[in-house]
């Protein structure tokens, strides 16, 4: 398993949304600047809600966008 594959199944269960951090819904556009920005992230989908998520290691915060308009924008 992939270090990037591990981040995403660990970070990607439901325990982890119990976690006392910001959430925030963004725009696909917004979605796609955090992913090349220079913030430390890790993935954290909700797939059970269709969103493809990201949290800042530094932060804590956790962005999200709904996949379906992330792929099709």
């Amino acid at each position: 398993m992939s270090p990037a594959s591990f981040l995403e199944t660990t970070f990607s269960q439901p325990g982890f949304l119990l976690a006392p951090a910001s959430r925030r819904l963004v725009n696909a556009a917004d979605f796609r600047n955090l992913l090349v920005s220079h913030r430390r992230m890790i993935r954290f989908d909700v797939r059970s809600e269709h969103l493809r998520g990201l949290r800042d290691l530094d932060t804590g915060e956790i962005f999200l966008t709904d996949e379906r308009r992330l792929l099709h924008a």
